[in-house]
């Protein structure tokens, strides 16, 4: 957990007890809980968001004109296939 041993997560018990008081520190752990909880929500809703816009940019995307003739890809605004010569209309 966060890279924390169990001596770790005592002594920082023990401080919050010393700074807080046992009757803030209830508290302070639901604020916190409720903070952390919130956070990956909205983490959540955000990745959820992005990958919905990959997934309709992805599809929106065209391929290239490509040529009556031979098939290859045209440039933007050809007027002639550059592979074989082909006139474009």
């Amino acid at each position: 957990m966060f890279g924390l041993q169990p001596q770790d997560l005592l002594i920082i018990v023990i401080v919050a007890l010393l700074i807080f008081g046992p009757s803030k520190l209830p508290e302070i752990g639901k604020a916190l809980g409720k903070t952390i909880r919130e956070f990956q929500t909205g983490i959540k809703e955000a990745t959820q968001g992005f990958s919905e816009e990959a997934k309709t940019d992805t599809a929106k995307t065209e391929a290239p004109p490509a040529c009556k003739s031979c098939g290859k890809p045209l440039t933007a605004g050809a007027k002639f296939c550059v592979a074989c010569g082909a006139a474009q209309t």
